[in-house]
């Protein structure tokens, strides 16, 4: 029956050539059909057990076409209309809701700025004309006319379109000055006349705050015309009639007339009908006097509204124009018909049944030629069955290959690669898995993988398994791998390394194990861990030990020049004078290697630390080397950031602390400032000093690299080391930027955490 609706539906669609509805109409009508048939028969359509051939499916449609014509064109015309109004209606809304969004987003972005604009010290200080210049430097990035400053009574302080100074009248939108101050909360006033400007305005004004009272509004004036552009710009179709409204239904702009509607208001039932809902339609009469479906959408956050209205005549054009084509080629379609229908179907019909015998041949996997059978779908069917049968062969053929050789590369794999079924039981055991194992293909297939699991463990491997099953993706081809224990057939317990790589086989889900036995790799890294910590104790009591004999060392050396001064000559004493030296510089080595190892050695938990405190204290610490030198230290705003204290200091400590000891011949001038990048703050330390050659740039962050000798600028060549391990122990980098006597930039990055916590 379905393949004679189809039929009859395809053969009578020329006769319908120049109307809109009349296919549309058709196939409805056929599928009507259908559906009536198949509930006579009781059955789908694909699970009716009785068989209709094509030739009395189509003389069904021809019977059921006899109808009467009329009553089936009313209800599929009714139907059309009522599903393009549906249709049309859904589209304004979306188009009133679209307009409303982008003036809802034109009023927040006039609050943002105005938010931003509350905060500045200007305000803060009353320096209104400072504050009258900074409203015109954000009047000059934004769409607003101008931006008004006014007090709780009401009079306006600055107003930019006027000079600052000049005399301001008094607000006359007082009813919006008391909701901010009331509410504390910003607002879109309603269309007024504006004092200055004596025009029509918009106000979007924010409370300015006092600690926590409000004192003042900040106002942002805007223009109708600015909504007017932008509802012209939207371009609504030419027919339909839109305006934007405020909370009073006042017109603010509209796609016609404007000039001579703006301020009007729009009907009592419409503004009552937007006061009950957010969005609805009703019929109205438009102020050009034409019926309309009117459609609206209000916004919940300013109480405005986008009205757009569709004219009726519209909406009832294609229907009239449909009927009248449908009633003059009814008589023809009628008369028509039913020779027709038996015609096609005995020339559809013998050659579909000439592809039956063709198509069983193919499921025998034989290679077929069909005939030219004179119509020219069936041929092209015809042709791509004899493709299909040579392509299913060489296909046959490939997947034997491609078989062979994923069999070849499955058991040729190092790794340990294992299929399970639905059930959890093992398909496929390669040769790896065999060796890793012990157990032989035969003894592993159709068994639970469980019991490679010991036994402890099997209920959460087999949580673990479900889980990764249930997250898993086959059609992104990831997998994720995890560390697990795992026994050999021989109660060995070990460790591996197992991937989850989902693969879907037909209709069933397979799952893919791959293994790795990690038990070498984690001796190793064990050993590893052990020989670390063995090195920093190493660091750590080497340190500490030799601090003793080096304060005898000094202690003698200070006793032997107190004591026998007198009896020694300028000799011997300029070699004692060299020991305590020797002594001095070999106790500050050994306190920068304790520093360095440190670092990371004994970790404390991050916290937030407000880095201008840190360059106070590190000022603090260098007092008398700034004093000294008469350096000058300049620092900027300084960030708050995640990390540790101590650390932190220590870091600022060398790199200050290096800028004013190598300068030369000149004033010290050091420069401390921060700004932020993509998720990470970059500090940087400038200094005049000497300067570094570009080919050490990445020698000086070596432990004992030094540029100098003693002589000239004392130290150890631990501090840029101490720096650089500070900075990636906090998760950043540091690198420096310097050429001879030129100075030096040394800078460093911290990660931002505020960024990461507030991605999604």
């Amino acid at each position: 029956m379905l393949h004679g609706l189809i039929s009859l539906a395809v053969m009578v669609s020329p006769t319908y050539i120049g109307t809109k509805c009349a296919r549309p109409c058709l196939v409805k009508t056929c599928l009507v059909l259908a559906h009536l048939h198949t509930k006579k028969t009781g059955k789908g359509l694909l699970k009716a057990k009785r068989v209709t051939s094509i030739r009395s499916s189509l003389a069904w449609l021809v019977a059921v076409c006899l109808l009467p014509a009329i009553v089936m064109a009313a209800v599929l015309l009714t139907y059309d209309y009522q599903r393009q109004r549906a249709e049309l209606v859904r589209d304004t809304l979306a188009h009133a809701r679209a307009m409303m969004y982008l003036v809802d987003r034109e009023f927040a972005g006039a609050e943002m700025s105005l938010r931003t604009l509350s905060t500045s010290p200007s305000l803060a200080g009353r320096d209104f004309a400072a504050f009258q210049s900074q409203s015109m430097d954000v009047l000059r990035k934004h769409y607003a006319n101008n931006i008004v400053l006014i007090d709780a009574t009401g009079q306006q302080l600055i107003n930019t379109a006027r000079p600052y100074g000049q005399a301001l009248p008094k607000a006359n939108n007082m009813a919006q000055l008391e909701r901010v101050l009331k509410s504390g909360r910003p607002d879109v006033s309603d269309l007024f006349i504006g004092p200055v400007l004596k025009r029509p305005l918009i106000n979007v004004a924010v409370p300015v705050y006092s600690g926590s009272v409000v004192t003042h509004s900040l106002v942002a004036v805007v223009l109708p015309e600015h909504l007017q552009k932008m509802l012209e710009g939207y371009r609504f179709p030419e027919e339909r009639i839109a305006i934007i409204v405020d909370r009073s239904g006042a017109i603010v702009a509209r796609n016609r007339d404007a000039e001579r509607h703006i301020g009007e208001r729009v009907s009592a039932q419409l503004t009552q009908r937007m006061g009950e809902t957010e969005e609805g339609l009703l019929e109205s009469v438009s102020r050009d006097g034409i019926p309309v479906l009117t459609v609206f959408a209000r916004s919940a956050a300013t109480g405005w509204g986008v009205v757009v209205g569709i004219p009726i005549a519209v909406l009832t054009a294609d229907l009239w124009r449909s009927l009248s084509l449908l009633v003059g080629l009814a008589a023809l379609l009628l008369t028509s018909s039913v020779g027709l229908a038996w015609f096609m179907g005995g020339r559809v019909v013998r050659p579909v049944r000439a592809l039956r015998s063709v198509a069983l041949e193919i499921g025998y996997g034989k290679a077929v030629a069909v005939p030219e059978l004179g119509i020219r779908e069936v041929d092209e069917v015809g042709r791509a069955l004899a493709q299909a049968s040579s392509r299913l062969a060489a296909a046959n053929e490939a997947l034997i290959d491609s078989e062979a050789r994923m069999r070849g590369i499955v058991e040729s794999a190092t790794d340990a690669i294992v299929i399970l079924d639905d059930s959890g039981n093992i398909v496929l055991f390669n040769f790896a898995a065999v060796t890793m194992f012990g157990c032989s293909r035969e003894q592993a297939i159709g068994t639970p993988f469980n019991r490679f699991i010991p036994e402890r463990l099997r209920a959460d491997f087999a949580a673990q398994l479900l889980t990764q099953r249930e997250e898993s993706h086959p059609e992104q081809g990831g997998a994720s791998a995890e560390v697990a224990l795992a026994m050999r057939s021989n109660g060995e317990e070990f460790q591996v390394e197992i991937s989850f790589p989902q693969v879907l086989a037909g209709t069933s889900e397979v799952r893919t194990l791959i293994l790795r036995d990690i038990t070498a790799r984690v001796r190793i890294q064990k050993a590893l861990e052990r020989s670390n910590l063995d090195l920093q104790q190493f660091a750590f009591v080497a340190s500490h030990d030799l601090k003793t004999p080096l304060r005898s060392i000094g202690g003698f050396v200070q006793i032997l020049e107190r004591n026998h001064a007198a009896s020694l000559d300028d000799k011997a004493l300029a070699l004692i004078r060299r020991t305590s030296d020797a002594v001095r510089r070999l106790e500050q080595l050994t306190d920068d290697l304790l520093s360095y190892a440190r670092v990371s050695s004994h970790p404390k938990p991050f916290i937030l630390v407000q880095v201008r405190e840190v360059v106070n204290d590190v000022m603090q610490l260098l007092g008398a080397a700034i004093d000294d030198s008469g350096s000058v230290v300049t620092v900027g705003d300084m960030p708050e950031v995640l990390g540790d204290r101590t650390q932190l200091v220590q870091l600022l400590l060398n790199l200050i602390g290096n800028g004013i000891k190598y300068c030369q011949g000149r004033t010290p001038v050091v420069r401390v400032s921060a700004h932020r990048a993509e998720r990470e703050w970059v500090f940087c330390v400038a200094d005049n000093g000497i300067g570094i050659d570009a080919r050490h740039h990445e020698k000086v962050f070596e432990v004992f690299k030094r540029l100098h000798t003693q002589q000239e600028y004392p130290g150890t060549g631990i501090g840029l080391a101490v720096c650089r391990r500070v900075v990636e122990h906090h998760g950043g980098r540091i690198w420096v930027e310097s050429a001879p006597d030129e100075g030096s930039t040394f800078s460093f990055t911290i990660p931002d955490t505020s960024a990461e916590s507030s991605s999604p």
